[in-house]
């Protein structure tokens, strides 16, 4: 791959820790990935990642990088 993707999506599954993706997460941001969200469907809210630092939770999903507004049903 030349380029990195803008954006990684991942789903928090029943076997998975939220701790486990945010690490994962902390590699996607040093390879170049500029924002990383992360689906909780269990809580349907949608975490939003512009940096390991920084982060805004929705229930409606707003990503300024990838110019996408949802509402989270």
């Amino acid at each position: 791959m030349s380029e990195m993707p803008l954006s990684a999506i991942e789903i928090v599954s029943p076997r998975q820790s939220v701790f486990d993706i945010t690490e994962k997460f902390k590699i996607f941001f040093e390879l170049g990935i500029k924002s990383c969200w992360l689906v909780e469907p269990i809580t349907g809210v949608i975490t939003v990642f512009s940096s390991p630092d920084k982060a805004q939770t929705f229930s409606t999903i707003s990503d300024e990088i990838l110019d996408i507004r949802l509402p989270i049903q």
